[in-house]
């Protein structure tokens, strides 16, 4: 059984608000910060926030308004296009981007001395970002702008039932699971598992005892944001991929459609995880929760004025 409509659109719209919020509090923090901003462990992640905190504000808000009403408001061609780039290309990136930090982390903590030069940055750092950043863009605007395709809009349907442009042809449809999907997911847990036996294996060896508190804030940083995307995302992968190779049962695909809606809250609990992960971060908000509750003990405190000439009158009264 599908969740109902109503279920979808509280769920949706309880997070997105504070998610949001949290999200422009990290940016603000990460961007304004020099040694946050430099730090080359953050970038990734300040790239997850910012594609995030716009998936949020596009897709996620159009998903709320179709479960508020039950039909795509804007019922046009280009809308319904658009949604879908929109929904399938930022996701990509950002999965993408949460596979290559997975890989990274390997990089930063037992190979640092590959980054001290500019050059070695570029191809090691900076050249892996971009590519994965554009290539999901250039990639879905063959698929929805290029490439023929002419699907029955549908206005009481996800994405007006564009998306399956995507599995119209047989290769490319088996590419966008595995690339984008199965791949990604995969390598995010094989890195991320073989980074904390690394440094446990490290932490604990006599012989070369590496410096733990140093790298302690990347693993976990790392460890909390792809360890949503496997209790979250990985059931969604795998139905997904039964079902593009045709050997999903039928009797999965309410399975399949509540997983696929909650794959969306990885983007929506990116910001907490970032907050409780980075101890800069949590120490920044927890400051602006006290200077908050500071001034409404202020001001519930506060004394009204006297009215000198409320005052005068009662006494001429008397």
């Amino acid at each position: 059984m599908s969740v109902p409509y109503p279920v979808c659109f509280w769920l949706y719209l309880i997070f997105l608000i504070p998610s949001v919020l949290c999200s422009l509090f990290c940016l603000y923090h990460f961007l304004v910060d020099r040694i946050l901003r430099n730090a080359l462990h953050n970038h990734f992640i300040i790239l997850i926030l910012a594609f995030g905190t716009f998936l949020n504000l596009t897709d996620l808000i159009w998903f709320i308004d179709f479960y508020r009403t039950g039909h795509v408001s804007v019922f046009t061609r280009v809308f319904c296009f658009t949604w879908t780039y929109i929904d399938y290309a930022v996701y990509v990136v950002i999965t993408l981007l949460v596979a290559w930090g997975a890989i990274e982390r390997h990089i930063l903590v037992f190979h640092h001395n590959l980054l001290r030069t500019r050059k070695a940055r570029f191809f090691l750092h900076y050249l892996p970002i971009f590519m994965v950043t554009i290539y999901p863009f250039v990639y879905y605007i063959i698929i929805y702008f290029i490439l023929p395709c002419e699907p029955i809009l549908d206005y009481t349907q996800i994405d007006c039932g564009v998306a399956t442009c995507a599995g119209n042809i047989g290769a490319l449809s088996v590419w966008d699971s595995l690339a984008h999907n199965v791949v990604p997911i995969c390598m995010i847990a094989i890195f991320s598992l073989a980074l904390l036996a690394r440094v446990w294996y490290s932490k604990y060896r006599v012989s070369q005892r590496m410096q733990w508190k140093n790298y302690r804030k990347m693993t976990i940083q790392l460890v909390s944001i792809t360890g949503i995307y496997l209790i979250i995302v990985f059931p969604s992968m795998v139905l997904y991929t039964m079902d593009t190779v045709g050997v999903l049962d039928p009797s999965a695909y309410d399975f399949y459609n509540i997983s696929y809606y909650c794959s969306y809250f990885t983007t929506l609990l990116n910001p907490f995880v970032c907050v409780i992960a980075l101890p800069e971060l949590r120490s920044k908000l927890q400051r602006v929760f006290q200077v908050c509750s500071l001034r409404r003990c202020v001001r519930s405190n506060r004394v009204s004025p006297i009215d000198h000439r409320t005052v005068a009158i009662v006494n001429t009264a008397e």
